[in-house]
């Protein structure tokens, strides 16, 4: 697709820019997205577009209401946000009230797809495959005593999965609303009723911001990431992995990324579920999908973990990118694409 030179805004989180507006290390802890920039920059300056670099929602904001927005042709969206359980969806939602068209996927997606618990729910609904769960909460006023058995216990009793997830063990617990894997461990394995409290209690102490933590029935498969880099529901996500299993009682905190092949049956049906996951939730541009094969009844199954609509992009180092350099894609060549792909929304009359 040949385009000709435009004005891209490049939203992303500096660390030094928020360190400046008095954000103290530990806020800025979660910005890794954001760490691509120059290399994004890079890529859409070879390209022969103007990169407008914007370093922080706050100077996003002025810039907006300055009228500044009006001037850019398409903004490369790369914004995390700091606070809040929408906070992927903070800076989408700004872009779509100013009507500036940008890149991945829409404010009410990107909300949608933090939250672990409410994604598996409309999975349910389409019927994509996905671990049977339930939800604990937390309190938003007291986070600072333990929750007990009795009270996790009625939460998940809530769950329509309630009688096998309080009967079959083992069982694996993760934060509500974090992404980048953060938060998920080997010691997160609940092997029994004893395991409950503890595992719920220490990642409510470890992520308070989540708010609630997710319980699902621990699936004993291989683990695959799959990539998607298209809106088109014809095409495929072609892009894979394989890496050890963050659950698994060796996983000593590395994954190991192997490719496969889609001769791989169990690769092929993680890659189309990821799919039917993927165009479910309305996610466009590029992102993953982290999928979970289980064959205790004999046939495999893939069960969709987590759909992240806003991957990392650092080159060589994120998942999004290695998957796509292990198949021939160089970083240069991928931007390109969610760059193209958001821009046919464009031309065809969708402002964002």
């Amino acid at each position: 697709m040949t385009v000709k030179p435009l004005k891209i805004a490049l939203i992303y989180e500096l660390r030094s820019a928020y360190k400046a507006l008095g954000y103290s290390d530990a806020d800025c802890a979660r910005l890794e997205v954001g760490e691509a920039a120059e290399h994004i920059a890079a890529v859409l300056e070879k390209l022969g577009h103007e990169v407008i670099l914007v370093p922080d929602i706050h100077s996003l904001i002025k810039r907006l209401a300055s009228g500044e927005g009006d001037t850019w042709d398409i903004a490369f969206n790369t914004m995390e946000g700091l606070h809040g359980s929408a906070r992927e969806g903070q800076v989408p939602a700004l872009l779509e009230a100013y009507r500036i068209p940008f890149t991945f996927s829409d404010a009410a997606t990107m909300a949608l797809c933090l939250d672990k618990g409410r994604t598996k729910m409309v999975l349910e609904h389409f019927n994509v495959p996905t671990a049977r769960f339930a939800v604990v909460h937390f309190s938003d006023t007291d986070n600072k005593s333990e929750l007990s058995l009795d009270e996790i216990q009625s939460m998940i009793r809530r769950s329509r999965h309630s009688e096998r997830l309080l009967s079959q063990y083992p069982l694996f617990a993760k934060p509500l609303a974090e992404g980048s894997s953060k938060g998920i461990v080997a010691s997160n394995k609940i092997k029994g009723t004893g395991d409950l409290c503890r595992v719920v209690n220490s990642l409510r102490a470890s992520s308070p911001s989540s708010l609630g933590v997710l319980v699902e029935t621990y699936l004993p498969g291989r683990e695959f990431t799959c990539s998607k880099s298209s809106t088109s529901q014809e095409r495929e996500a072609v892009e894979f992995t394989t890496e050890k299993s963050k659950s698994t009682d060796d996983w000593d905190g590395e994954a190991d990324e192997v490719k496969v092949s889609r001769d791989d049956p169990e690769a092929d049906l993680a890659c189309k579920t990821a799919l039917r996951a993927w165009n479910a939730l309305r996610c466009r541009d590029g992102g993953r999908v982290d999928i979970r094969m289980d064959d205790t009844s004999g046939t495999p199954v893939a069960h969709v973990m987590e759909i992240n609509p806003l991957a990392g992009l650092l080159p060589h180092w994120s998942q999004l990118s290695m998957i796509a350099e292990h198949n021939d894609v160089s970083f240069g060549e991928l931007i390109e694409h969610m760059l193209n792909s958001a821009l046919k929304r464009r031309e065809s009359g969708v402002s964002a």
